[in-house]
Parts: structure tokens; C-alpha cells; sequence
């Protein structure tokens, strides 16, 4: 079964903006959105082309999520606070 799920455009956005890979990754507060530079994405990843960068999500959250939101790049950009 291949997951179902959506990306929301403001996430779409930043990703092509910030010209960076991505990896959607689990944490203690929940899925997160971080750089690749932060979190290597893994060979069994997903991967997800928006405009010239990837967007890799981990399988293990691939099954769970029902759509990819800004809540997820806030808990990384609330980290770096």
C-alpha cells in the first residue's frame, strides 16, 4: 500500500524558497521537517520532488500522517530558537 497523504503549499513554498533537501522525521513533540544537513535522510525514505529539491519522508511516518503541515517546519525553526 503506497500512503496517502498531502503536502500543504505554505511547506511547498518554504522548501523551494530555503533551496534545501528536506527529511520528515519523528521526535519527542511529534513529526518534524528538517534540513538534510540536520537529519540524513535513510535509503528507505520516500522521496518527494518540490520544484528542483527533494522532500524525504520517512516511512515510518509516511503510515501515520494524513497531511505534511507548517506545525511540523515550527517545531524545527522553535528548536533553533
Amino acid at each position: 500500500m503506497i500512503p496517502s497523504f498531502t503536502i500543504d503549499e505554505k511547506v511547498r513554498a518554504y522548501i523551494r524558497k530555503s533551496g534545501q533537501d528536506f527529511r520528515l522525521c519523528t521526535s519527542p513533540g511529534g513529526p518534524v521537517l528538517l534540513p538534510i544537513s540536520t537529519a540524513e535522510p535513510k535509503p528507505s525514505d520516500m522521496k518527494i520532488l518540490i520544484g528542483s529539491n527533494v522532500l524525504y519522508i520517512s516511512k515510518l511516518q509516511a503510515k501515520y500522517i494524513k497531511k505534511v503541515e507548517w506545525a511540523m517546519v515550527e517545531r524545527f525553526l522553535n528548536q533553533e530558537s
